[in-house]
Protein backbone atom coordinates (compact mmCIF):
# COMPACT_ATOMS: atom_id res chain seq x y z
CA UNK A 1 0.00 0.00 0.00
CA UNK A 2 1.14 3.30 -0.80
CA UNK A 3 1.00 5.31 2.40
CA UNK A 4 2.27 9.37 2.13
CA UNK A 5 3.71 9.64 5.57
CA UNK A 6 6.08 7.12 4.20
CA UNK A 7 7.03 7.11 0.95
CA UNK A 8 6.64 11.22 0.67
CA UNK A 9 8.67 12.56 3.66
CA UNK A 10 9.63 15.74 2.61
CA UNK A 11 6.37 16.64 1.42
CA UNK A 12 4.77 15.82 4.90
CA UNK A 13 7.51 16.87 7.30
CA UNK A 14 7.08 16.99 11.16
CA UNK A 15 10.26 19.18 11.39
CA UNK A 16 9.94 22.72 13.06
CA UNK A 17 12.92 23.76 10.75
CA UNK A 18 11.30 25.05 7.72
CA UNK A 19 11.99 23.58 4.64
CA UNK A 20 10.92 24.65 0.57
CA UNK A 21 8.79 22.01 -1.52
CA UNK A 22 7.41 22.64 -5.06
CA UNK A 23 4.31 21.39 -5.58
CA UNK A 24 2.46 21.46 -8.97
CA UNK A 25 -1.02 20.80 -10.33
CA UNK A 26 -2.53 17.62 -8.86
CA UNK A 27 -6.19 16.41 -8.25
CA UNK A 28 -7.96 17.61 -5.05
CA UNK A 29 -11.77 17.34 -3.22
CA UNK A 30 -12.40 20.73 -2.22
CA UNK A 31 -14.86 22.52 -0.30
CA UNK A 32 -15.37 26.02 0.84
CA UNK A 33 -16.66 27.70 3.29
CA UNK A 34 -16.81 30.53 6.51
CA UNK A 35 -15.77 30.49 10.42
CA UNK A 36 -15.76 32.97 13.38
CA UNK A 37 -13.83 29.62 15.28
CA UNK A 38 -11.36 28.41 12.93
CA UNK A 39 -11.12 24.58 13.27
CA UNK A 40 -13.04 23.93 16.43
CA UNK A 41 -15.77 25.78 14.01
CA UNK A 42 -18.96 22.88 13.15
CA UNK A 43 -19.43 23.49 9.87
CA UNK A 44 -15.59 23.40 9.41
CA UNK A 45 -15.59 19.65 10.85
CA UNK A 46 -18.37 18.65 9.39
CA UNK A 47 -17.28 19.59 5.83
CA UNK A 48 -14.05 18.07 6.47
CA UNK A 49 -15.31 15.40 7.87
CA UNK A 50 -17.53 15.13 4.78
CA UNK A 51 -14.47 15.25 2.29
CA UNK A 52 -12.69 12.76 4.18
CA UNK A 53 -15.57 10.11 3.96
CA UNK A 54 -15.66 10.36 0.08
CA UNK A 55 -11.72 10.28 0.06
CA UNK A 56 -12.11 7.12 2.26
CA UNK A 57 -15.31 5.70 -0.33
CA UNK A 58 -12.64 6.38 -3.27
CA UNK A 59 -9.96 5.04 -2.19
CA UNK A 60 -12.02 1.71 -1.65
CA UNK A 61 -13.18 1.95 -5.27
CA UNK A 62 -11.87 -1.78 -6.20
CA UNK A 63 -14.29 -3.21 -3.48
CA UNK A 64 -17.14 -1.61 -4.20
CA UNK A 65 -17.50 -1.78 -8.16
CA UNK A 66 -15.85 1.39 -8.90
CA UNK A 67 -13.83 0.35 -11.79
CA UNK A 68 -10.53 2.34 -11.85
CA UNK A 69 -7.96 1.82 -14.50
CA UNK A 70 -4.26 1.30 -12.95
CA UNK A 71 -5.38 1.30 -9.63
CA UNK A 72 -2.98 0.82 -6.90
CA UNK A 73 -3.84 0.19 -3.09
CA UNK A 74 -3.10 3.95 -0.86
CA UNK A 75 -3.92 5.37 2.30
CA UNK A 76 -5.99 8.79 1.98
CA UNK A 77 -4.08 11.95 1.86
CA UNK A 78 -4.80 14.10 5.16
CA UNK A 79 -7.11 17.03 4.99
CA UNK A 80 -5.53 20.68 4.38
CA UNK A 81 -7.03 23.97 4.38
CA UNK A 82 -6.43 27.27 3.26
CA UNK A 83 -7.33 29.91 4.87
CA UNK A 84 -7.93 33.67 4.72
CA UNK A 85 -8.55 36.54 6.98
CA UNK A 86 -12.25 38.15 6.31
CA UNK A 87 -13.03 40.69 8.14
CA UNK A 88 -13.44 39.11 12.17
CA UNK A 89 -13.94 35.65 10.44
CA UNK A 90 -11.76 33.80 8.13
CA UNK A 91 -12.72 31.68 4.77
CA UNK A 92 -11.29 28.55 4.46
CA UNK A 93 -10.85 25.91 1.18
CA UNK A 94 -10.73 22.68 2.27
CA UNK A 95 -8.40 20.56 -0.48
CA UNK A 96 -7.70 16.80 -0.36
CA UNK A 97 -5.14 15.29 -2.78
CA UNK A 98 -6.07 12.34 -5.23
CA UNK A 99 -4.00 10.62 -7.01
CA UNK A 100 -2.97 10.64 -10.53
CA UNK A 101 -5.48 7.63 -11.50
CA UNK A 102 -8.27 8.98 -9.90
CA UNK A 103 -10.23 11.18 -12.02
CA UNK A 104 -13.23 13.26 -11.39
CA UNK A 105 -15.74 9.91 -12.92
CA UNK A 106 -14.56 7.86 -10.33
CA UNK A 107 -15.36 10.96 -7.76
CA UNK A 108 -18.68 11.31 -9.02
CA UNK A 109 -19.31 7.82 -8.83
CA UNK A 110 -17.76 7.37 -4.84
CA UNK A 111 -20.05 10.55 -4.26
CA UNK A 112 -22.97 8.59 -4.77
CA UNK A 113 -22.31 5.79 -2.77
CA UNK A 114 -21.00 7.79 0.05
CA UNK A 115 -24.30 8.89 1.06
CA UNK A 116 -23.49 12.28 2.17
CA UNK A 117 -26.23 14.50 3.74
CA UNK A 118 -27.34 16.42 0.14
CA UNK A 119 -26.45 20.02 1.95
CA UNK A 120 -22.86 18.85 2.55
CA UNK A 121 -22.17 17.05 -1.12
CA UNK A 122 -23.14 19.95 -2.91
CA UNK A 123 -20.98 21.56 -1.71
CA UNK A 124 -17.82 19.05 -1.83
CA UNK A 125 -15.91 19.37 -5.46
CA UNK A 126 -13.11 17.28 -8.01
CA UNK A 127 -10.26 19.92 -9.39
CA UNK A 128 -7.17 20.63 -10.67
CA UNK A 129 -5.31 23.29 -8.33
CA UNK A 130 -1.22 24.11 -8.08
CA UNK A 131 0.26 25.34 -4.64
CA UNK A 132 2.95 26.33 -6.27
CA UNK A 133 6.48 27.33 -4.22
CA UNK A 134 5.86 27.10 -0.28
CA UNK A 135 7.74 27.39 3.09
CA UNK A 136 6.61 24.81 5.66
CA UNK A 137 7.65 23.73 8.91
CA UNK A 138 5.18 21.50 11.67
CA UNK A 139 3.80 22.91 14.98
CA UNK A 140 2.61 21.05 17.59
CA UNK A 141 -0.72 21.15 19.26
CA UNK A 142 -1.14 24.51 17.81
CA UNK A 143 -3.19 26.07 14.81
CA UNK A 144 -4.61 29.29 13.55
CA UNK A 145 -3.08 32.91 12.31
CA UNK A 146 -1.12 33.51 15.76
CA UNK A 147 0.64 29.78 15.51
CA UNK A 148 4.32 29.74 16.81
CA UNK A 149 5.37 27.54 13.74
CA UNK A 150 3.38 29.99 11.11
CA UNK A 151 6.02 33.12 12.74
CA UNK A 152 8.62 31.04 12.06
CA UNK A 153 7.80 30.80 8.54
CA UNK A 154 7.32 34.62 8.11
CA UNK A 155 10.53 35.41 9.96
CA UNK A 156 12.15 32.71 7.56
CA UNK A 157 10.80 35.03 4.65
CA UNK A 158 12.11 37.93 5.72
CA UNK A 159 15.65 36.48 6.92
CA UNK A 160 15.85 34.62 3.02
CA UNK A 161 14.31 37.41 1.24
CA UNK A 162 11.99 35.90 -0.16
CA UNK A 163 8.58 37.26 -1.96
CA UNK A 164 5.37 35.93 -0.11
CA UNK A 165 2.70 35.39 -2.32
CA UNK A 166 -0.20 36.73 -0.17
CA UNK A 167 -0.04 38.40 3.10
CA UNK A 168 -3.54 36.55 4.42
CA UNK A 169 -3.30 33.59 3.35
CA UNK A 170 -1.80 30.31 4.89
CA UNK A 171 -2.34 26.81 4.46
CA UNK A 172 -2.80 23.96 7.36
CA UNK A 173 -2.36 19.93 6.78
CA UNK A 174 -3.66 17.95 9.44
CA UNK A 175 -1.42 15.58 9.42
CA UNK A 176 -2.73 13.41 12.42
CA UNK A 177 -6.63 14.18 11.42
CA UNK A 178 -9.87 16.24 12.54
CA UNK A 179 -10.42 17.43 15.21
CA UNK A 180 -7.51 18.66 16.87
CA UNK A 181 -5.76 17.84 20.14
CA UNK A 182 -3.00 18.99 22.22
CA UNK A 183 -0.87 16.63 20.90
CA UNK A 184 -1.77 16.80 17.30
CA UNK A 185 0.88 17.78 14.38
CA UNK A 186 -0.30 20.58 11.99
CA UNK A 187 1.64 21.76 8.89
CA UNK A 188 2.17 25.14 8.01
CA UNK A 189 2.96 26.94 4.40
CA UNK A 190 3.35 30.20 3.07
CA UNK A 191 3.70 30.13 -0.96
CA UNK A 192 6.27 32.48 -2.00
CA UNK A 193 7.66 33.67 -5.76
CA UNK A 194 9.96 31.50 -7.13
CA UNK A 195 11.26 34.34 -8.96
CA UNK A 196 12.42 36.09 -6.28
CA UNK A 197 15.52 34.99 -3.52
CA UNK A 198 16.36 31.85 -5.46
CA UNK A 199 14.55 29.78 -3.64
CA UNK A 200 15.22 25.68 -3.79
CA UNK A 201 12.99 23.29 -3.05
CA UNK A 202 14.02 20.29 -1.09
CA UNK A 203 11.25 18.37 -3.42
CA UNK A 204 9.34 18.95 -6.70
CA UNK A 205 6.73 16.94 -7.01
Amino acid sequence: MFNWEILEPAEYQRSVVPELVELTTRSYITAEGRTSSHTADDTFLALAAAVEKLAATIADSPNIGIEVDSFKSYRPYPVQAVWIADGDDERFKIWLKQPLFIHENIFEAAKKIANLAPALANQIHFEHLTEGTEIQATGHGEAGSQSAALQSLKTAIKQANYQPRNLDTYRELYLDGLPLTDHSDVLFRLEIDPAVGNPKPRVSN
